[in-house]
């Protein structure tokens, strides 16, 4: 006990804050709760911190595109609440997602290729979760019930990354996180099908 309390305690108040903050944001964006921005957005700038220490290049720079989304994901909300036409879930059909997926895979390849040549660690890894976190982001933002597949494949992509890359609570976070996309994929789902029926686009 005494050794694990030791080991709690080196890992520090800033990856503690980073993990409470981020498992919030993402209990309050299951749940469908706008306040899942202004949480997500704290959290994001401790991770930027952690990542930069651990030479996580795309993960360190994807943080400052979550602080962005986090302010446009709050006002989007905030924007269909305000204005009493509020959109709901939505679904896309498989066609809808291929553009993403190919062009998410072309992406990552480039952004692997320029972290590997600055010395980045695990950068193709790295560059595909980014990427399609950037996608999956966007579909959160829209409200795109499939948005949780893409942080259910990511999200346990992560959890190998950060247990290489020594960052064991990160790791566990991201296991969290895992569990946490499959519970706000069948939160989202069981919402969408019984709200009033709306349009799929995006």
């Amino acid at each position: 006990m005494d050794e694990i309390l030791t080991y709690a305690i080196e890992l520090g108040w800033l990856q503690w804050s980073a993990f409470a903050l981020n498992l919030g944001y993402v209990v309050l964006a299951a749940r469908n709760n706008i306040w899942c921005w202004p949480v997500g957005l704290i959290g994001v700038i401790l991770l930027f911190f952690i990542y930069v220490d651990a030479r996580l290049f795309s993960d360190a720079t994807l943080q400052v595109f979550y602080m962005i989304m986090s302010v446009y994901g709050w006002l989007q909300w905030r924007k269909q609440s305000e204005s009493n036409d509020e959109k709901g879930i939505s679904t896309w059909i498989l066609r809808k997602h291929l553009p993403l997926l190919g062009s998410g895979l072309i992406c990552a390849v480039l952004l692997g290729y320029f972290w590997k040549i600055y010395g980045g660690a695990l950068p193709f890894i790295d560059a595909l979760t980014t990427t399609f976190s950037i996608i999956a982001t966007f579909l959160v933002a829209h409200k795109v019930l499939e948005n949780w597949i893409y942080w259910i494949v990511i999200d346990a992509v992560c959890i190998y990354v950060y247990w290489v890359r020594d960052i064991p609570l990160i790791a566990f976070l991201f296991v969290l996180y895992t569990l946490m996309a499959i519970y706000g994929l069948v939160s989202w789902h069981k919402m969408y099908r019984v709200q009033t029926p709306v349009t799929d686009e995006f």
